[in-house]
């Protein structure tokens, strides 16, 4: 047999978590015929396949599902010996991996996050942000700012702020169409909605429950948090936020308050191992003031 590359597992385990060749590459910062080949040198290195090729696209083999488990702790302790390398005990040095969602990431850029860096110039911010649930235990992140409660024993929790809903538009949007004072005064007005997954959310289902011809009509409907925020910027329509961030970051206006949807926690996350190192404790002290001023 020969010997396993530590580049090739790291490969695999990115395919492995996305389920997908192309997404995969992405998240390794590699082209897809390298990824390819890095899984082609990793069965060889093995004697085993990892994947079965199906119409549906990749699919792990028995043995693939097997070495998993084994690559994430193999993940861990090579980002560890990263960290050790890279900090210095008690110096705000290397990489943090905060995991959030994409509108929670703007919003983090908005207000600060980053000057944490220029004061620190060895320390490196990555921001995962995007809405599916990383596993702070198995090493995806060092931490993660949530909405849903966090339920791992493992980990260590707090909240970070309660935040209320608001209706939200800009200034050129309330000059073309006026502006509604309450949900009654709602009717012809212009919508920016959440689909796909996000359309489960309470503040998207208030709106969709205010549309058809004798309410809200709606012009937008996207899974990007990005096309939300530009939309409402460039005066599209109205849209349901939440926090003061809209207001005092992209200049956004305050329609009125929606009373009837119950405030929203912000829960920030770490692993206790991760917790130890100078970077992680300042960089989630940060968060925890950043998302404390988004709190009406």
């Amino acid at each position: 047999m020969q010997r396993v590359d530590w580049d090739d597992v790291r490969v695999f385990l990115a395919v492995a978590r996305a389920q997908s060749l192309a997404a995969g590459s992405r998240a390794a910062g590699l082209d897809r015929s390298t990824v390819s080949r890095r899984i082609t040198s990793l069965e060889g290195a093995l004697g085993a396949r990892l994947f079965l090729r199906t119409r549906g696209g990749l699919r792990l083999s028995r043995a693939g599902a097997a070495l998993v488990a084994h690559a994430e702790r193999m993940g861990k302790e090579a980002r560890a010996l990263e960290d050790v390398a890279r900090d210095d005990v008690g110096r705000v040095a290397g990489r943090v991996r905060l995991a959030t969602t994409e509108a929670l990431a703007i919003m983090l850029i908005r207000e600060g996050l980053l000057e944490l860096a220029r004061r620190h110039p060895g320390l490196e911010i990555e921001l995962l942000g995007e809405n599916r649930v990383v596993d702070l235990a198995a090493g995806e992140a060092d931490l993660a700012l949530r909405i849903a409660p966090v339920r791992q024993p493992s980990l260590r929790v707090r909240r970070v702020a309660r935040l209320s809903f608001a209706l939200f538009a800009s200034e050129s949007y309330i000059a073309r169409r006026g502006r509604p004072k309450d949900a009654r005064d709602l009717e012809g007005h212009e919508a920016i909605a959440y689909s796909s997954d996000l359309a489960a959310l309470p503040e998207s289902q208030w709106l969709a429950e205010r549309t058809g011809p004798a309410g809200v009509r709606t012009v937008l409907s996207t899974s990007s948090a990005t096309a939300v925020l530009t939309a409402l910027v460039e005066g599209v329509g109205v849209a349901v936020l939440s926090g003061s961030w809209a207001e005092r970051q992209l200049g956004l206006v305050r329609l009125f308050d929606v009373g009837s949807l119950p405030a929203r926690s912000l829960w920030l996350a770490s692993h206790p191992d991760g917790a130890t190192r100078a970077a992680v404790r300042a960089v989630a002290d940060r968060v925890a003031t950043i998302a404390k001023r988004g709190e009406p």
